[in-house]
């Protein structure tokens, strides 16, 4: 739906496309790029920014579009979302007037993209994005586009991901801004950065967060060694009065289950966390490197706490025993969710009504995007 089809000779550079779809770019937007297969926190991130670039500030309403850098067959989950939030995307193969299976590499699609479009600013996330957008800053440049790139990882990947987190990192001087979502990243990126709040939007209808119940808790991520799934099962054992319910997939998965008592259950991979938010009383992040997880906010702004440890930007966003609780131990996790299921009705309905206040006040566009729009320093 939002996908263009420009007819023009991709051997030319010269040549007009002849785009019809009332959809398709323009001049002088704003390009949110992504490299996107599954969908995750930074996908999330890139939707909450496109709404609220869009609502938060109306001379930009129109002129915000994600690009997404692969065409992967089968689709994209995020392209569905895109859909049906009615945010404007497209391909950057199609930007760029190439096929999915073109020989032009990425950097070449793009520089030929920025060519056409005279995009104002291309805010990457995620390292593929990051490292392709930022080759646009090298000679010769082709105009004054911005690039902007928001570093979201707050652990260290291993392998070949190493090699290109480095290499995205260490290349952050070629930004025009760098942006990162806590402490531990900022103290990653070697050039200045600046920190801002992860944010989400406030649900039209708060009232729909889950009843005043203990039994059920939540986790809610990718199952990996940094996200510490192994806690989130050890706590299952120490309460088997409680139903422990496992939103996500990783490669922890197969250990897990072997170890997995019975009041587990598996959910795997989620596409409409909607769905997931409505069985959780207690969102549990027994991570052992973290950022500031995008769950925790979608969590508490639909009034459900969140018992965590006490790692990457989470000490500031919860407010121990106040609106959920810190953990610094894994006898610590054990001894607060002892807490939150002695707590009478009235105590958690506090919890929850102090977590939706705290997002609402310091991680919603409302808060948020300025400060963003101050960074992106656009003429208009």
């Amino acid at each position: 739906m939002s996908t263009i089809k420009p007819n023009f000779n991709p051997n030319n550079v010269n040549s007009e496309p002849l785009i019809t779809e009332a959809r398709a770019p323009k001049q002088g937007e704003i390009w949110l790029f992504i490299d996107s297969q599954t969908f995750g926190g930074i996908e999330t991130h890139v939707l909450e920014l496109a709404q609220g670039l869009i609502s938060e500030s109306n001379q930009y309403s129109g002129s915000v579009r994600v690009v997404l850098l692969t065409k992967f067959v089968p689709e994209a989950i995020i392209v569905e979302k895109l859909n049906t939030l009615n945010i404007l995307f497209s391909y950057l193969s199609d930007l760029a007037s190439c096929s999915a299976d073109s020989s032009r590499n990425s950097a070449t699609q793009l520089k030929r993209a920025v060519q056409h479009y005279q995009p104002k600013l291309i805010h990457a996330h995620g390292y593929k994005a990051s490292l392709v957008s930022k080759l646009i800053k090298l000679p010769p440049r082709l105009n004054n586009t911005k690039q902007i790139t928001t570093y979201h990882a707050g652990e260290t990947p291993t392998g070949k991901v190493w090699l290109y987190d480095w290499l995205d990192r260490y290349s952050s001087f070629l930004s025009d801004q760098s942006l990162v979502v806590s402490e531990k990243i900022k103290t990653k990126v070697p050039s200045k950065t600046h920190q801002l709040n992860n944010f989400v939007k406030v649900p039209t209808r708060l009232s729909n967060s889950p009843p005043s119940s203990p039994s059920h808790v939540g986790f809610v991520g990718r199952l990996s060694h940094e996200k510490a799934p192994d806690r989130f099962i050890a706590l299952a054992k120490q309460f088997p009065e409680v139903q422990f319910e496992l939103f996500g997939d990783g490669p922890e998965m197969e250990a897990l289950v072997k170890a997995q008592p019975d009041n587990v259950t598996f959910h795997g991979h989620q596409t409409n966390m909607d769905d997931v938010w409505s069985q959780i009383d207690l969102l549990i992040i027994p991570s052992r490197f973290e950022g500031l997880p995008m769950a925790a906010l979608e969590a508490m702004i639909r009034g459900i706490p969140v018992l965590a440890t006490s790692v990457g930007n989470l000490p500031q966003l919860i407010e121990h025993q106040v609106n959920g609780f810190l953990a610094h131990t894994e006898a610590e996790l054990e001894q607060f969710l002892s807490l939150w299921m002695s707590l009478t009705s009235e105590q958690r309905d506090s919890f929850k009504s102090n977590a939706i206040e705290t997002v609402k006040n310091q991680y919603s566009p409302q808060a948020v995007v300025p400060k963003l729009l101050e960074i992106y320093q656009l003429d208009r």
